[in-house]
């Protein structure tokens, strides 16, 4: 009697520490651009992998350089499990960030990451598949002479290459770790 209690109590606390599975949205899909290496670039390649994607561009003030501090910390904390993830940062910018441009941008962080560009209409073929938008906002009295006003959500997905999560710019870096967690784990 003792033993099916213990059993019990095992798969209680095992059920019970599992996490639910993200589930699978209806956005994304194939995509092919060119990465900061100067190469094309297919996602189809990272099958196997957890994905975290986010539009931008390399002089965004603010969204840009925190998202990307942010995932610098959660590569830190996944620790020997971010070998499995890859961020790919798709520039919204084409003009101005080149594979050169992004590639010297990108190298300030200390995360596994892919700038990716291409022509404005591969890049609003891609965007299009996780529904996103982004509009340029013309600064004539400024020496920029545009900002760009894009998404800032981050998606995650899987090594099947399903999204499986949409982060929004304001989650916490462990909401992010465990929904990453999750996905690598369901992998």
């Amino acid at each position: 009697m003792m033993r099916v209690g213990v059993l019990g109590l095992s798969m209680l606390a095992l059920v019970s520490c599992h996490q639910a599975r993200p589930p699978v949205l209806p956005i994304g899909g194939d995509f092919t651009l060119t990465d900061h290496n100067g190469h094309p670039f297919h996602i189809s390649s990272l099958h196997g992998s957890a994905v975290m994607i986010f539009f931008g561009y390399t002089s965004c003030p603010i969204a840009c350089p925190t998202t990307l501090s942010k995932l610098s910390v959660v590569y830190r904390k996944l620790g020997n499990e971010a070998r499995h993830v890859k961020t790919l940062f798709v520039s919204v910018d084409p003009e101005h960030d080149t594979p050169p441009v992004l590639k010297a941008d990108l190298d300030n962080f200390h995360i596994d990451v892919l700038g990716l560009t291409g022509t404005k209409a591969q890049i609003d073929r891609v965007l299009s598949l996780y529904e996103g938008s982004y509009k340029i906002v013309p600064t004539p009295d400024s020496t920029v002479k545009y900002g760009i006003a894009h998404d800032t959500t981050l998606y995650a997905i899987d090594g099947a290459g399903r999204t499986r999560i949409q982060f929004t710019y304001d989650a916490t870096v462990d909401e992010i770790l465990r929904g990453l967690r999750s996905i690598l784990a369901d992998s």
